[in-house]
């Protein structure tokens, strides 16, 4: 998931692109036109970008307007995201979306389904910001992971926090974590979950329970 990394690092590029539409309005300030509450509204609208080889984002949505004063872009109503990197593909499916460009994030505060092959992840909201190193970080609340790992044991969780690093293939679960395999059940208050070696890193005050 590295890849995914340096794709989202180009995010606050792709969000101040202009967007292929069926039709968009310019709304300028009543009193000082052009100047000031200047915003573009978008229908129907489809934003493709296209990366080194296969690299390709697409997001649609039906609705959608960018503030050229505080640069500030909102996708209303169901968003779509398909991201293709070296042969894989990443989903995202939102309700609404907001990329702030001075910020650097890209944020939903309705219900998400984050998926690729190796993850499902379905929560009450979204963000994902630029660390301070230069590192992608997804946030999650309210998480119900559906899918962890391909050919992992283990094959479900939930925790109230959930933080994606996309770089380091690390998922770090907070407040009442669980995972879940045929055999047994991890609660615990913190887990550190390393995707790539399909182990559990690190687990706070944790119990298992035994499904046998």
């Amino acid at each position: 998931m590295t890849n995914l990394s340096n794709f989202f690092n180009k995010a606050p590029l792709f969000i101040g692109l202009l967007l292929t539409a069926t039709s968009f309005v310019v709304y300028p300030s009543a009193n000082k036109p052009f100047l000031s509450n200047n915003v573009i509204e978008f229908k129907n609208s489809v934003y493709e970008s296209y990366g080194q080889g296969n690299e390709k984002l697409i997001l649609r949505f039906k609705e959608g307007s960018m503030n050229l004063d505080n640069r500030v872009i909102n996708l209303i109503g169901d968003v779509e995201g398909t991201f293709n990197l070296d042969g894989k593909t990443f989903n995202l499916k939102t309700n609404g979306l907001r990329g702030n460009l001075l910020d650097k994030t890209i944020s939903s505060k309705k219900s998400t389904l984050f998926k690729t092959e190796d993850i499902e992840i379905v929560s009450s909201d979204m963000e994902i910001a630029q660390t301070p190193l230069a590192r992608i970080k997804i946030h999650f609340n309210n998480v119900n992971l559906d899918k962890i790992n391909l050919g992992s044991k283990i094959n479900k969780g939930k925790a109230d926090e959930v933080e994606l690093f996309l770089a380091k293939d690390l998922i770090l679960m907070k407040g009442n974590a669980e995972f879940n395999d045929d055999n047994m059940k991890i609660i615990s208050d913190e887990i550190h979950y390393d995707l790539s070696q399909d182990r559990v890193l690190k687990s706070v005050n944790s119990k298992i329970i035994n499904n046998l």
